[in-house]
């Protein structure tokens, strides 16, 4: 009987080409096929390219181009140029990598399930998207040129940003809350972002537009280029916050901030201010409302690139005439995707000598300045506290760009020399330092702490013994 067996498996083992060996229960088959070819194995016969994942995450084979010459179409008289709207998402998009096909679609996050879903339409022939808005081409209606150069003037017109419902209703009589509305929406949003003339700056909810000559923002003293590059440090210190996920924030104000009438695109503000609508949006328009003053002006919302930093813009004016550097403020959101609520807690006439910077003599100085905010201590510059800044120019740029050389003017500055004059030793504190480092550039006390522990710098140190003291020994 073994003999039987150990010829039966070496004529098998010969002839593999025909036979397999399949395990079932304990029990050992030989296994065929009609054809007389071996079998292959189970996993071989799951169908994976009509799975679900595979659908979503790779893109549709291309169509086979028709055997048969198409019929030709009757000449029509066309009363005016129609454009067809066929940008996509990709026309505004910036250029990403290839998805990776998941064989499980329970991993994917909701946000990267939209975003396979997303990928997957724009994929797809005959079919026009925008945002979250996507419909099969043959049903979004045409815009002409005529209908693009109405829209042109009339937000050239108001002076301001539009949103699509606005044009559609004020232009083109169209309700946009009906599924027909909606169609046009799409028509409209995906002929202008295809547009050169037209800069989307809406958010997710609220689509909006506008021409390269209205800018209700004023441009703020600093270059918006140069501005994201002072807060590119946020990029390495920003975890991952959901935008929009909070309804009401707090924020203290910084010398720079109050200044330049900006604020930053953290972790904290982000979470409160709208997400993009498309990954290549740059930027965004919004409406700040402030309850005390009565008072409403657009603010512009940069996001964050690979380089360069995100921030609000437009905040100047309202600063200068309510607040000063230390203030505490809270922005909340409202039932509009573009309007937000600036609010600060008044408090009784408080006056102070507080820095100031002479734009003229390009120094700085203490001048008597009356508030009626409330006020966090340690973000207050009082001529008491920091006696020293007085006179002080503001550093140069190639200095400015260098977070540990900012630390040490300012140590400097506001510190306390506890060496020798031959041999200085500054002492300063966290408060200290953070209030005057945000002098000259936004710097986070996450962000200064990790310098000031840092063993690349070795003229740094920190106290044993008291929390949130440091020292600076200049390096001759």
């Amino acid at each position: 009987m073994d003999e039987w067996l150990a010829r039966l498996k070496r004529a098998i083992e010969v002839n593999d080409h025909v036979f397999a060996l399949e395990t079932s229960d304990g029990e050992t088959i030989v296994a065929t096929t009609r054809a007389g070819t071996r079998p292959l194995p189970p996993e071989a016969l799951i169908d994976r390219a009509h799975q679900l994942p595979h659908r979503f995450m790779e893109p549709p084979p291309a169509a086979a181009a028709p055997t048969t010459r198409p019929r030709r179409a009757e000449p029509q008289p066309v009363p005016e140029e129609v454009v067809t709207p066929t940008v996509t998402e990709e026309a505004v998009a910036e250029t990403k990598p290839a998805e990776t096909a998941v064989e499980d679609i329970s991993l994917l996050t909701d946000d990267q399930l939209v975003e396979a879903v997303r990928a997957a339409l724009a994929q797809l022939p005959g079919v026009v998207g925008f945002g979250d808005l996507w419909a099969l081409a043959e049903h979004v209606p045409r815009l002409s040129r005529g209908d693009v150069r109405r829209a042109r003037e009339y937000i050239a017109e108001r002076g301001e940003p539009l949103s699509d419902a606005e044009i559609l209703q004020d232009i083109f009589r169209i309700a946009p809350n009906t599924p027909e509305g909606l169609l046009h929406q799409l028509a409209l949003d995906a002929q202008l972002a295809s547009e050169n003339e037209f800069e989307f700056v809406g958010v997710p909810g609220a689509h909006a537009w506008t021409i390269r000559e209205v800018n209700p923002v004023p441009a703020p003293k600093r270059r918006p280029a140069d501005i994201g590059q002072d807060y590119r440090f946020l990029l390495e210190e920003m975890p991952v916050a959901r935008p929009g996920s909070e309804t009401v924030v707090d924020h203290v104000l910084t010398f720079y901030e109050h200044y330049h009438g900006v604020l930053p695109y953290n972790a904290t503000l982000a979470s409160v201010l709208p997400p993009r609508v498309f990954p290549g949006q740059t930027r965004a328009i919004l409406q700040f409302e402030a309850p005390q003053t009565h008072e409403t002006f657009f603010v512009e919302l940069r996001y964050p690139t690979s380089n360069r930093g995100g921030f609000l813009s437009g905040l100047e004016s309202f600063f200068a005439s309510n607040l000063v550097a230390g203030a505490l403020i809270t922005i909340e959101r409202t039932g509009d995707p573009r309007r937000y609520v600036i609010d600060y807690l008044p408090i009784s006439r408080q006056e102070r000598r507080l820095l100031a910077l002479d734009e003229k003599q390009r120094k700085y100085e203490f001048r008597p300045t009356v508030y009626f905010c409330a006020v966090q201590d340690s973000m207050l510059l009082t001529e008491q506290r920091f006696p020293r800044f007085a006179g002080q120019q503001p550093l140069d740029e190639r200095t400015r760009r260098s977070y540990e050389r900012v630390l040490e003017v300012t140590f400097e500055r506001v510190g306390e020399n506890v060496g020798t004059p031959e041999a200085p030793r500054y002492m300063a504190t966290l408060d200290d330092l953070v209030a005057a480092v945000n002098v000259e550039r936004p710097l986070s006390a996450e962000k200064i702490r990790e310098l000031l522990t840092s063993p690349e710098f070795p003229q740094f140190e920190v106290d044993p013994e008291v929390e949130d003291l440091f020292y600076f020994t200049p390096i001759r």
